[in-house]
């Protein structure tokens, strides 16, 4: 009788502590309380059942309360072994639906580098892999290579690409004061190389003219009108010449 009281009871206290981690998981190690969020009352003890209490929680004073804060000492042991299998366990897809609003770095050689936001989309992105991108040990932060997006998208300038989709100029006027300056030798201020790559077509001229993007003849190319010429045609007019 003695044993089942003293069974009962282990059970109890043990339950009690299990109730009283839960109930502070939301708290730091500082010992301050704030709300327990939802995401953190769904907890699921049973997973971690082979991992000690007080790997995650302290002992003492602090009792109870998490040893660390969160996410950074969830990922210690969750992102220990990168498996993109795994991911969607923790991160769902619903929470990444919405743009995320990314700093990309445009260098022009012997100019100032010109940061841009840019609204990056995971669902464009469904066919990589989570690691592919998120790389760094651990923290699984972007690496740096790919976080400027160039090491993936090397043949961004190609023709039929959205220009403005990464190139948004709030005010295209202040570095292109005069038609010539807007419409030819473009490489006189940006990479040649790149330049070398362009065909102005639509989607070219309206990284500028962001108005006439849409129900301006519609389909139609720019400079059919504007240049009397085809965008091949025109291509050559965005380097400078050689001299003669």
């Amino acid at each position: 009788m003695c044993t089942t009281r003293l069974s009962t009871l282990t059970s109890g206290i043990a339950t009690a502590a299990l109730i009283t981690a839960a109930s502070l998981v939301g708290n730091s190690a500082a010992g301050q309380s704030r709300p327990v969020s939802a995401a953190a009352a769904r907890f699921p003890h049973s997973r971690h059942a082979t991992v000690t209490c007080i790997s995650c929680h302290l002992t003492g004073a602090g009792h109870g309360r998490l040893a660390f804060e969160r996410p950074a000492g969830c990922a210690a042991c969750h992102h220990q072994a990168q498996t993109p299998a795994r991911c969607l366990s923790c991160h769902h897809t619903e929470t990444y639906a919405t743009p995320k609003l990314k700093t990309v770095t445009v260098t022009v050689a012997g100019r100032k580098s010109n940061p841009r936001p840019v609204a990056f989309l995971h669902e464009r992105h469904a066919t990589r892999t989570c690691v592919e991108c998120h790389s760094t040990p651990v923290s699984n932060a972007v690496a740096p290579d790919k976080a400027q997006c160039k090491s993936c998208h090397t043949e961004h300038h190609a023709a039929g690409r959205t220009c403005a989709a990464c190139h948004a100029l709030a005010a295209p006027k202040a570095e292109h004061k005069t038609r010539d300056a807007a419409h030819q030798r473009c490489d006189a201020c940006h990479a040649q190389t790149t330049i070398a790559k362009l065909t102005p077509t639509r989607s070219f001229c309206s990284v500028c003219h962001t108005t006439k993007a849409k129900d301006h003849y519609n389909q139609k190319e720019c400079s059919v009108c504007h240049f009397l010429a085809d965008p091949v045609m025109y291509r050559s007019q965005l380097v400078t010449p050689p001299p003669k």
